[in-house]
């Protein structure tokens, strides 16, 4: 009687968790987008040359931090400008953090690019006080170590300073009580310190030329850094990376630098070291457009994929189990002369190339390329205002469609995962 009893128990309990679990995905759906004559909508999924087996991995975690709480979810969104003018990861990132409770995590890495005096990407603020020299991994050879975000900031100024605001206008939370500052000062006496409330607290932990970490009294979307010691040196910075203790949730990276190409990324000597601190359960690969702008007799797959696997065996070292996303380049111009431009050939080989990468790895591709019409359809985006003049960059609205394009993909593949669809 007992073990009937124990049978019924658990049955009702697997009934319950079915139930529960049915409601839940029941509320996960996908977002309903304007309609454009130029948007290949039908276009809009995700391709598996090799099958979806690591994506399995993927969607079982996403499945743990819905139905179970307290689960972690880790993207990073690597590429080019695309990727750092922040329109499309930004619309990413709140399209998947909005989409359940348990979805909301941490806002991701940032990276003070006003003291690099170059365009910052939407959804934070990093204003900066002082002089800052900084350094990029699209050139030739950086004077400063670069790590996850592609870039470094160095000062000398007994001034300088930081203040980080992430109060903004997309409805969600991502205050903090914890910040890990990336970075180096050239002797110990040489740190960052956090003002609060008129007072300045030392770091909680320092990891000798990689990284500090201060604890906050309370959440917060803003704070202040300061740095001492600088008398005596100087102090590099790489990125910062706010987050509540604790957190479960989709947290959502971007590490984007205009005009980089696979070997820009490939020069970031840190970047497995600081890539233990993101842990990548998914990364998103938007590199490629500024590999292919060349006349097409210079562009060469096979080292196109070379130094893509490079850089996916970088990634594997801390994240073995990490999904691959690859995003086709966008149809666009090419200059060939001065005063002359023409739609892009090499576009076609990259996406060949894609496809051969995933197959490798057991990754997808997003084929953005095919969703936007194909060859020369950059010409029916710009005249929608979707596309800037140059062919080469979309507007905000273009960039936003993206963002829920992509969104609608991967929420549509795991609803199918699930049984759903």
């Amino acid at each position: 009687m007992k073990r009937i009893l124990l049978y019924i128990i658990m049955y009702m309990a697997l009934v319950g968790n079915a139930y529960v679990r049915a409601q839940r995905l029941q509320d996960i759906s996908v977002k309903e987008l304007p309609r454009y004559s130029c948007v290949s909508y039908d276009k809009d999924t995700l391709e598996f040359p090799a099958g979806k087996q690591v994506f399995k991995h993927l969607y079982q975690t996403l499945n743990t931090m819905l139905y179970e709480g307290g689960a972690q979810l880790s993207v990073l969104h690597i590429g080019g400008s695309h990727v750092q003018a922040g329109h499309f990861s930004n619309r990413l990132r709140c399209n998947l953090n909005s989409m359940s409770p348990a979805a909301r995590g941490n806002r991701g890495c940032l990276f003070p690019f006003g003291a690099l005096h170059t365009n910052a990407p939407a959804g934070y603020t990093i204003s900066y006080a002082g002089v800052w020299n900084g350094a990029r991994c699209v050139e030739k050879a950086p004077v400063l170590t670069l790590g996850i975000t592609g870039a470094a900031v160095q000062t000398t100024d007994t001034l300088a300073s930081l203040t980080l605001d992430l109060a903004t206008d997309d409805s969600l939370d991502w205050s903090f009580n914890r910040l890990r500052v990336l970075g180096t000062g050239t002797s110990e006496c040489v740190s960052p310190l956090l003002v609060w409330n008129g007072d300045t607290l030392p770091p909680a932990e320092y990891v000798k030329n990689d990284s500090y970490l201060f604890n906050l009294p309370s959440d917060t979307t803003s704070c202040h850094l300061v740095f001492r010691g600088l008398e005596q040196g100087s102090f590099e910075l790489r990125g910062l990376i706010p987050e509540r203790e604790h957190a479960g949730g989709i947290t959502y990276h971007e590490a984007g630098i205009n005009g980089a190409a696979v070997p820009s990324w490939l020069k970031c000597d840190k970047f497995e070291q600081e890539l233990k601190y993101i842990h990548p359960d998914l990364v998103i690969f938007g590199i490629g457009i500024n590999d292919a702008n060349v006349p097409a007799y210079l562009f060469n797959p096979e080292t196109f994929k070379e130094n893509y696997r490079r850089l996916m065996e970088r990634i594997r070292t801390v994240s073995p189990d990490c999904a691959f996303l690859f995003v086709t380049n966008n149809d666009c111009f090419l200059r060939v002369k001065k005063y002359r431009r023409t739609y892009n050939p090499n576009t076609m080989k990259v996406e060949k190339a894609f496809r051969e990468l995933a197959a490798e790895c057991g990754g997808a591709v997003w084929n953005q390329f095919r969703i936007m019409g194909g060859f020369r359809s950059s010409a029916s985006w710009q005249y929608a205002g979707l596309m800037r003049t140059d062919r080469i960059h979309f507007t905000r609205e273009g960039y936003e469609l993206l963002g829920d394009l992509l969104y609608n993909a991967l929420i549509t593949d795991y609803l199918r995962f699930n049984g759903n669809q």
